[in-house]
């Protein structure tokens, strides 16, 4: 049953979530609404079709799959049945009863927020036994709005992440490690995993010369502290823009290719 979410203003601004297109952007929101309370939902591209888009003509599981590359959400399967994990869902969603529907391995549990839920102390409610809300406290008998922590949703960090916040705190790089790292230019250093999973999300791009050209602009100020997604985002408007000049160059030769034919047609 679809339910009643919030929706942190940060959302708009998370480099993860505007890499995406217009409509995978939508998914991501409706999604919540269909998930239970720890953020799972069923795998069923179909129905979630006829859920969200009833009438529109969108390609679903490739939607699915750009939320999967940007990490927003994990596709995994419990007793032959596949559900989706939506990341850091229980971070910015607290019901009081939560209602869980679906299965959720302990290792997804920190993805989905679980970890980071900070449990109300007992004294911390109203005198009618109606807890709190975190977002706000009582204060001479006024409500005041608490500001929120951060201007943008913080992501579950990959590996890459992790060494990317560490050195914007100031850390020293760490010494090349090529067991560790299986690309590194300037301050893109980047695992395995997380470079086959780009590879895979931009399939318009030769990766690592893109890399390499953008190595010098994410060492700069306005990218360094925040690195692993600027290079993301960066990536996926190249990716759109190739897209779009491979589609139009392909255009243009079917086009000059049909030109003799309208030719002799004249004849």
């Amino acid at each position: 049953m679809a339910r009643i979410r919030s929706l942190h203003p940060g959302q708009w601004t998370d480099e993860s979530f505007v890499s995406c297109s217009a409509m995978a952007r939508l998914l991501s929101l409706a999604l919540r609404n269909l998930a239970d309370d720890h953020g799972v939902f069923e795998w069923k591209p179909l129905g979630l079709k006829m859920q969200i888009f009833p009438a529109d003509t969108v390609d679903l599981p490739a939607l699915l799959s750009e939320l999967v590359s940007s990490d927003q959400i994990r596709e995994f399967e419990v007793d032959g049945k596949r559900y989706g994990a939506i990341r850091n869902f229980r971070k910015w969603q607290r019901p009081e009863s939560p209602k869980y529907r679906h299965p959720l391995p302990d290792e997804l549990q920190t993805y989905v927020g679980l970890s980071e839920i900070v449990r109300q102390p007992l004294d911390d409610r109203s005198p009618n036994g109606s807890r709190k809300s975190p977002q706000r406290k009582e204060e001479g008998g006024k409500r005041k709005e608490v500001e929120s922590p951060s201007s943008t949703v913080e992501l579950n960090p990959s590996e890459s992440e992790l060494d990317d916040a560490a050195r914007a705190d100031g850390a020293a790089d760490p010494p090349p490690d090529p067991d560790r790292y299986a690309f590194e230019a300037g301050p893109i250093r980047l695992s395995r995993r997380d470079l086959d999973r780009w590879r895979d999300a931009y399939p318009n791009l030769s990766l690592e010369a893109e890399l390499l050209g953008l190595s010098q602009w994410a060492g700069e100020p306005a990218q360094k502290k925040r690195w692993f997604h600027a290079v993301q985002g960066a990536l996926a408007k190249r990716n759109r823009e190739q897209a779009a000049a491979l589609e139009r160059a392909r255009a243009e030769a079917e086009f000059k290719a049909a030109s003799p034919r309208r030719s002799q047609l004249w004849i």
